[in-house]
């Protein structure tokens, strides 16, 4: 064979032998996925070094993203930047000043955002959320003060002997004169005629059924109506009544208020108390009320004392967001994060990643395991030449 065939031979050879090997090297690194069994015994490298150690690829990647690349020093320093304020800054200001020019209202900006029954499903549960946070200010100021122990004077400024009375003569001038009112109208007069005769009726014997023939109800309630009103107008029963009302008042008073409403009312005062509050305040009306006031017409107006007071919050927000970096990092265990989503990526889908980055410097080994591969054949075919 002449000199020259048998150099070009060898160093083509040679070639082919290192670009197939580095090729084969590189396809290992992901091939074979699963391991591969011939007699019952697994063949060597196999399944491929990333599916083979991938576990230990995420566990070594989660721990290298938490302690170098996503550090919360490092994402403190970032938050301290000017750069970074001046952008969050600048976007907070231009969101204001489109949402003030906008004509939309908040439901329909919200529209935008969420779909008709999601926007829905967030007014209901900040509805029950209104609810709730209303029934725990309740409880709690219920509690911190204790007011179902404290008597009912105690919670009521002023409250004297004096005042009682006052409050009694008040009372009873109001309750007197309205039932005489009551007395004096076309409905008193029949509930008078009614209670007149049932009285006859009730009256039996002799002087009943005398009563029953000759005396005429009528004419009897239109005499004692004037003695009727007489006697509510007088000091008398005024001062009587007034005496009664003080001295009810008193006795309530010594009451803790707790029983007093449990009493009253026939249920614990704070369950009592938080659903009259559950029923009074209409809450969807408010929030439906909310969604249709326009954006522009909300924030517009108060533009020029937003823009006043915003760098100091902004300030304030980046300060606390800095100090909750930490303990949102070791809540959030980013290394457990990191190591679980690299477990779930496919690892065709990493191949294609990593091929598509690096594609050219792995093209770029293969050929050079050829040119190698070429050299190593030149070598040696000199090198059998000169040993000849």
């Amino acid at each position: 064979m002449p000199n020259w065939l048998f150099i070009l031979v060898n160093v083509g050879v040679a070639a082919f032998v290192g670009g197939i090997t580095n090729h084969f090297a590189i396809k290992m690194l992901f091939h074979p996925r699963k391991e591969v069994t011939f007699l019952g015994r697994r063949l060597p490298f196999t399944p491929g070094l990333i599916p083979k150690r991938k576990e230990e690829i995420a566990e070594s990647l989660g721990y290298v993203v938490s302690d170098y690349l996503v550090t919360s020093e490092g994402l403190q320093e970032f938050i301290r930047k000017p750069a970074f304020r001046g952008k969050v800054e600048g976007a907070i200001n231009r969101k204001l000043q489109e949402w003030s020019g906008s004509e939309d209202s908040i439901q329909e900006l919200a529209l935008k955002v969420w779909s008709a029954e999601e926007w829905e499903r967030l007014k209901l549960r900040a509805e029950e959320a209104a609810r709730r946070l209303t029934a725990r200010g309740a409880a709690a100021i219920w509690q911190e003060y204790r007011l179902h122990e404290k008597p009912l004077k105690a919670l009521i400024p002023g409250w004297s002997q004096e005042t009682l009375e006052g409050w009694g003569e008040k009372a009873a001038d109001i309750v007197l004169k309205e039932l005489g009112s009551t007395l004096m109208s076309a409905e008193g007069q029949r509930m008078l005629t009614k209670m007149a005769s049932t009285l006859m009726d009730k009256a039996g014997g002799f002087l009943g059924t005398m009563a029953a023939i000759f005396v005429d109800e009528e004419k009897m309630v239109q005499k004692l109506t004037p003695m009727l009103i007489q006697q509510l107008e007088s000091e008398q029963v005024r001062g009587a009544v007034a005496d009664m009302i003080a001295r009810k008042l008193a006795e309530y008073g010594e009451m803790p208020l707790g029983e007093l409403i449990e009493q009253a009312a026939g249920e614990p005062g704070l369950a009592l108390i938080s659903r009259r509050l559950d029923e009074s305040l209409p809450w969807s009306e408010w929030l439906e009320r909310l969604g249709q006031l326009r954006v522009a017409a909300i924030i517009g107006p108060q533009m020029p004392a937003i823009e006043a007071v915003l760098p100091g919050l902004l300030d304030k927000v980046l300060r606390l967001l800095e100090r909750s970096i930490p303990v949102a990092m070791k809540a959030v265990n980013l290394p457990q994060l990191v190591q679980e989503q690299v477990q779930k990526f496919p690892v065709e889908r990493l191949e294609q990643v990593i091929l598509s980055v690096s594609g050219r410097e792995f093209r770029a080994i293969t050929w050079l395991g050829v040119l190698l591969g070429g050299f190593i054949g030149l070598f040696q075919s000199l090198l059998t030449m000169l040993w000849r």
